[in-house]
C-alpha cells in the first residue's frame, strides 16, 4: 500500500472556530448594544410618560380658575412648564360650563442626544366640582330667632363698601331671617329686620340645608378646610404678609375684607372650627367660615363670606359685621340671639367672591371613568 500525501486540517478548523468565535462575539456584542438601547428608550420614554403625568398634576393643582373659565368654548391655553429633567406643555381646553380636555406633551432634556428627546403625550378631561353655597336669606336657621338692642338683620342686597368697583353681580333681595315653620322671630328694644319679606317661615328647611350643598356635602367643605382650629376663645384675627406676601399658613390670618388691593385682598379661606368658638377682639376675616359647634361674635369682628354653623349663632357687644350669609342649623332647636349693635347683611357680592376666589373649592377632578388617554400615537 502506497502513501499518499496528507495534507494538515488543524490549522483550518483553527480559523473557522475562530471565525465562529468571532461572529458569535460580534453577534452578542450587537445583541447587547441593542438590548442596551431598548433599556434606554424605554426609560426614557417611562420618564417622558411622568413628565407629561406631572405637567396633568401641576396644572390642576394650580389651576387658574378666573383665567380658564373665561376661555370660549373649544378655545384652549397653554401652559409651558420647564423641570429639572425635561419640558412639559399642556393645553387646556374649556368644552363645557365646568368640563375641560387637558392635553400635555413632554419632552425630555436630560442627557446625551441618545438619551434625550424622547416624548409622551396626554390626555385628561376634568370637571369642575364646586360647592353650591347661596344663603337664601341673610340669616337661615331653625326654631326662634330674637334681634334685640341695637342689632340689625338685612336681606336688601349690598355690596361690601370697602370692595368698590369690584361687586358687578345682580341684585338679589332676600328674607332677613328665614326659619323652618316651627321657628318665630321677634325684635324687641330697637333690633331691626329688613328684607324681601323681613322674615319668613319655610318648611322646606330641614338638616340638609346646612349639610348639603350641591355637589358638595359638609364633610367634603371640611375635607378641603385651608385653616383648622381647635374651637374655643379665637382673637384678633387679622391679615399677616411677610416680604410683600400673604402668609396664608398663619392660622389667624382670614385674609383681608376691608382692602382688597393689598396682599392678602385675594384671600378667601376656608377655615374649620372643630368645636364651639367665641371670637372677639376685632378680628376681620373673608371666605367660608364653618363652625361644627356653637358661634358667639364678641364684638368689633367683621366678616365677608358665608358663615356655616351647625349649633346656635349668637351675637353680642357693638361693631359685629358679616356682609353675605349666615346659615345656622340649631341643631338643638334653641334660640338664635342677636344683640348689642350687630349687623348681618345680606350680600350677593361677598358670598360670590368667596365662593370664586375659594381655590379649594375651584379646582378640577378627572372624570370617574375613561379620563386619562395615552395620545402618544394619535396623529396630530
Amino acid at each position: 500500500m502506497s502513501l499518499k500525501d496528507e495534507h494538515g486540517f488543524a490549522l483550518p478548523m483553527a480559523i473557522f472556530a475562530m471565525l465562529i468565535a468571532a461572529v458569535i462575539i460580534a453577534g452578542g456584542t450587537f445583541l447587547g448594544h441593542q438590548e442596551l438601547h431598548v433599556g434606554i428608550v424605554n426609560s426614557k420614554g417611562i420618564q417622558a410618560l411622568y413628565l407629561a403625568e406631572r405637567g396633568l398634576s401641576n396644572t390642576m393643582l394650580q389651576w387658574d380658575w378666573e383665567a380658564f373659565s373665561s376661555l370660549p368654548l373649544w378655545v384652549d391655553t397653554t401652559l409651558v412648564d420647564t423641570l429639572e429633567t425635561g419640558i412639559v406643555a399642556t393645553a387646556i381646553t374649556r368644552v363645557g360650563p365646568r368640563m375641560y380636555v387637558l392635553e400635555a406633551v413632554s419632552t425630555v432634556t436630560e442627557g446625551r442626544a441618545i438619551l434625550s428627546g424622547a416624548s409622551r403625550r396626554t390626555g385628561l378631561v376634568v370637571r369642575l366640582f364646586t360647592a353650591d353655597i347661596d344663603p337664601p336669606a341673610a340669616l337661615t336657621t331653625r326654631g326662634n330667632t330674637s334681634v334685640s338692642g341695637n342689632a340689625e338683620v338685612h336681606g336688601g342686597d349690598v355690596d361690601p363698601p370697602e370692595w368698590g368697583g369690584l361687586c358687578s353681580f345682580p341684585v338679589e333681595n332676600k328674607p332677613g331671617v328665614l326659619t323652618d315653620h316651627d321657628g318665630t322671630v321677634s325684635t324687641l328694644g330697637q333690633g331691626e329686620l329688613t328684607g324681601d319679606p323681613a322674615f319668613l317661615q319655610d318648611s322646606a328647611i330641614s338638616d340638609s340645608t346646612f349639610t348639603q350643598f350641591g355637589e358638595m356635602s359638609w364633610d367634603d367643605l371640611v375635607t378641603l378646610a385651608d385653616l383648622r382650629l381647635p374651637g374655643g376663645n379665637i382673637n384678633e384675627t387679622r391679615p399677616e404678609v411677610e416680604s410683600g406676601v400673604c402668609s396664608t399658613s398663619v392660622l389667624t390670618n382670614w385674609g383681608d375684607p376691608l382692602d382688597p388691593t393689598a396682599p392678602c385682598g385675594g384671600y378667601f379661606p376656608i377655615i374649620h372650627v372643630d368645636g364651639d368658638a367665641l371670637i372677639q377682639s376685632a378680628g376681620v376675616g373673608q371666605g367660608l367660615l364653618l363652625v361644627e359647634g356653637n358661634l358667639e361674635l364678641r364684638g368689633g369682628f367683621v366678616f365677608h363670606g358665608v358663615i356655616i354653623v351647625q349649633g346656635d349663632f349668637e351675637t353680642q357687644g357693638n361693631g359685629n359685621r358679616v356682609f353675605g350669609g349666615v346659615l345656622a342649623s340649631n341643631a338643638d332647636i334653641e334660640n338664635q340671639s342677636l344683640t348689642g349693635g350687630s349687623v348681618i347683611q345680606n350680600s350677593t357680592c361677598a358670598v360670590s367672591r368667596a365662593i370664586l376666589n375659594s381655590k379649594s373649592l375651584n379646582r378640577p377632578r378627572p372624570l370617574g371613568i375613561r379620563s386619562w388617554v395615552d395620545l402618544s400615537s394619535a396623529s396630530n
